[in-house]
């Protein structure tokens, strides 16, 4: 079949086979164009041009047979025409570049191995492990489970063998074996054991606070070192600084003396100590008048 490009006007020659009956994009080597051809056999625009040609009408009016012709007639012109049919030339197709053949007949496998893999069952793979998901009650049950074996600091597995419960025995008799549900309260914890591993440490006996020691006792000893460390280095760290602040106002003289430069800062610093202890010692007289006033009514 012939494509011609709809922009450039590039003309090439494909097999049939590489346009499906559907119709696909081809692309233009020339100007780089892409639309949509479709098969010579499945064409509507085609169909529509030649039937508004009247090709279609002519080609039908001239196979019909004219009646008043002889059979003799009939026969030779059929005789002339195949004659005329085999000994034309048919006209000289151009030939498609190799590259562009190969990329749309890559394509065209393309296209037809995703149509078979869509029209392709789903898959299914049992193998995977994958387990049906459980209900709601059940996964509370499981959870529960958990965190009591995380609090007792026994494994999950020893946890549900001691929750699982004992199976009975099944009667010899059909008639004497009864179905019975099973109770929720197998699914769930003891409420007292839980209600004794959330007690304190300061409610427990004294045996089980020496048997199961708290997993932040390290830490929290630690802490408490480091705490009073700290405190003991910032009591120390204040009392020598009182003792630097009372060393300059007792040798403010001395420094002055020594050290000139100093002079105005230290003598600022001993008139301040001055003031306050002065406002001190006035409010300690106040209070002492006040005190007896107090006794003496």
């Amino acid at each position: 079949m012939r494509l011609i490009c709809p922009n450039c006007g590039a003309q090439y020659e494909v097999p049939d086979d590489v346009i499906p009956d559907e119709g696909r994009d081809v692309q233009c080597s020339n100007c780089g164009d892409t639309w949509f051809q479709h098969h010579p056999d499945n064409d509507p625009d085609l169909r529509d041009e030649l039937i508004a040609s009247g090709y279609v009408e002519q080609t039908a009016a001239e196979e019909v047979a004219d009646p008043d012709m002889p059979a003799d007639d009939l026969s030779s012109q059929a005789t002339e025409a195949s004659d005329g049919a085999d000994t034309d030339e048919h006209p000289k197709r151009r030939s498609l570049d190799p590259s562009i053949a190969e990329v749309l007949r890559e394509e065209a496998e393309r296209e037809a191995r995703a149509r078979a893999a869509e029209a392709a069952p789903l898959e299914s793979q049992p193998d995977l492990g994958l387990t049906e998901p459980e209900d709601e009650e059940a996964r509370r049950a499981r959870q529960v489970r958990e965190r009591m074996a995380r609090m007792k600091g026994v494994s999950k597995e020893e946890l549900e063998a001691q929750s699982r419960p004992t199976p009975t025995p099944i009667a010899e008799d059909e008639d004497l074996i009864e179905d019975t549900p099973t109770s929720r309260r197998d699914l769930l914890p003891d409420i007292d054991e839980v209600n004794s591993s959330l007690r304190p440490a300061s409610d427990r006996r004294p045996a089980e606070a020496a048997d199961h020691e708290l997993a932040g006792d390290g830490d929290r000893d630690l802490l408490q070192s480091r705490s009073g460390s700290g405190f003991r280095r910032g009591f120390a760290l204040a009392l020598m600084l009182a003792a630097v602040l009372w060393a300059i106002y007792s040798f403010a003289p001395r420094i002055n003396a020594a050290v000139p430069a100093l002079a105005p800062a230290i003598t600022q610093y001993t008139n301040a100590v001055d003031n306050a202890r002065a406002a001190l010692d006035e409010q300690v007289r106040q209070l002492l008048l006040d005190a007896q006033a107090q006794n003496g009514s």
